[in-house]
């Protein structure tokens, strides 16, 4: 399976970005440090692999809309993850995505 490429102008933006997640998130909810996120390269799939560009852990359904919104306006797709034991690549990223993980979040009303 070959992954997408990468947007290289999402990644040139890559800094930009992550500041604007940074000033709208706490400071625990945005995971950017590539050895933090390598835990989100997969799911339980290990075939296959990337880094992802940030994780966002939202406990809150207004950080899930501030990282969505954010994302559209900035052109960042956007993986959903629960707690990551698929086996059938549903969670897997590319260079230039952020996961939603939402193992924080513990209701759904």
């Amino acid at each position: 399976m070959q992954m997408p490429e990468a947007d290289a102008d999402v990644l040139a933006r890559r800094e930009s970005i992550l500041a604007r997640l940074a000033r709208a998130l706490p400071a625990d909810a945005l995971v950017t440090d590539p050895v933090e996120t390598r835990a989100y390269d997969c799911d339980a799939l290990t075939a296959y692999s990337c880094s992802p560009l940030a994780v966002c852990l939202p406990r809150t359904t207004e950080e899930v809309a501030t990282v969505m919104r954010l994302c559209a306006e900035e052109g960042v797709p956007v993986i959903p993850r629960g707690a990551g034991t698929g086996l059938a690549g549903g969670a897997l990223p590319t260079g230039d995505a952020v996961i939603l993980g939402v193992a924080r979040m513990n209701r759904v009303l």
